[in-house]
């Protein structure tokens, strides 16, 4: 668990959209609840509510409204309130435990056994306004094991056995453990797959376990789809920076994508293929990878290249939750849903804007030295 500090609060700015709920439908809560009042909450689907009270009580999100009960503390931010961000694809502190020199296959490995939730690597990602994280194997493995949703600002699991990780791509192939060629590879997952009675794999066919499988090249996306559609599979290709040259078959396996954020020497063709994936209706996430502040700047890239804000906000909340499979739990600022909430000086796709406040399960688990304001009872 990160250290506690309190948050100040100020005014705020013009409102951008109308809410839709009503003052009186804002339901009781008891002693221990809050509320952040703040002109810009972005909801994580896509949607800006205006002049808003987050009601908070307990770790949970109680009300979104044009008010808060009485004797509610009131907090108001300086800034945009938005849901934590999601990383889809993370090892902070697990190196040793998501890597495996002598198997490249390990499908019944649990990686929630490998989240350290003291590693100070977390700090990091916290600060940068990431609440939740996929934790997953390393890429050089064809079956890493099953997936952990994990909270780093709470030192939590959320979710065991999430999805299935298999590699497909180049990373998973080596000159001295099997398989050394593409054709090994995929004769490796085929036989797991049909050899398997009753396990994971069988889960991941029936459509009980989602998939995360990782490929790179324009062939191995297009093998990888053709893959999951064959056995019925779904979830998300992980890795596909030129995804838009196999939409179709993208599409045709009814999977997402999640790409790999910006880096130097790294394909900028991901902002071409993410606004080709919006318009084509596929969904679509970010790995934050150690890299919270890479995540956020390809999704500000694909901003300033005119993908929507409220999508790009989305593919990094809301949309990364539902490919989670913690859509119902995590990544929307609604009534019912994990109090993880970010308190941002602007927009949070704005590479001006900064994080004032991190709140995770209600509990506020970072400040911006800095920031003001007050809170007051109600």
């Amino acid at each position: 668990m990160l250290s506690l500090s309190l948050i100040a609060a100020a005014p705020l700015f013009a409102p951008t959209a109308a809410l839709s709920a009503p003052a009186a439908s804002t339901p009781a809560v008891d002693g221990h609840a809050f509320a952040l009042k703040a002109r810009h909450v972005h909801v994580g689907d896509g949607s800006v509510l205006s002049d808003a009270y987050v009601v908070v009580e307990g770790a949970t999100i109680k009300s979104v409204g044009k008010s808060a009960p009485k004797g509610v503390r009131v907090i108001e931010v300086d800034g945009h309130v938005a849901p934590g961000f999601i990383g889809m694809r993370e090892r902070t502190g697990a190196a040793g435990e998501t890597s495996e020199s002598a198997r490249k296959s390990t499908p019944t490995a649990d990686l929630a056994y490998a989240f350290d939730p003291e590693h100070p690597g977390w700090e990091a990602l916290v600060a940068n306004g990431v609440t939740t994280v996929v934790l997953t194997a390393g890429s050089d493995r064809i079956a890493g094991g099953m997936a952990a949703i994990v909270s780093p600002a709470r030192g939590e699991v959320v979710k065991r056995g999430a999805a299935m990780t298999i590699g497909m791509s180049r990373r998973s192939i080596s000159s001295s453990v099997e398989p050394t060629s593409y054709a090994g590879l995929h004769a490796h997952v085929k036989a797991a797959f049909e050899a398997d009675a009753g396990g994971h794999f069988s889960r991941a066919k029936a459509g009980k376990l989602p998939v995360m499988i990782e490929a790179i090249s324009r062939s191995e996306v297009a093998r990888a789809a053709a893959f999951a559609k064959q056995h019925g599979l779904a979830g998300a290709i992980v890795g596909a920076p030129r995804a838009d040259e196999t939409l179709d078959a993208i599409k045709g396996a009814k999977l997402g994508v999640v790409f790999e954020p910006l880096s130097p020497g790294s394909d900028s063709h991901v902002v071409d293929s993410v606004i080709a994936l919006d318009a084509a209706g596929v969904p679509f996430a970010f790995t934050s990878d150690g890299r919270p502040g890479n995540m956020r700047m390809t999704a500000a890239a694909c901003t300033r290249a005119g993908l929507d804000p409220g999508a790009a906000l989305r593919a990094l909340t809301g949309g990364a939750a539902a490919l989670a499979g913690v859509g119902a739990t995590h990544g929307t600022i609604a009534a019912g849903m994990a109090a993880d909430i970010v308190v941002w000086s602007g927009s949070p796709t704005d590479l001006t804007s900064r994080v004032h406040a991190v709140y995770a399960g209600g509990d506020l688990v970072h400040s911006h030295e800095g920031a003001h304001g007050q809170g007051a009872g109600h």
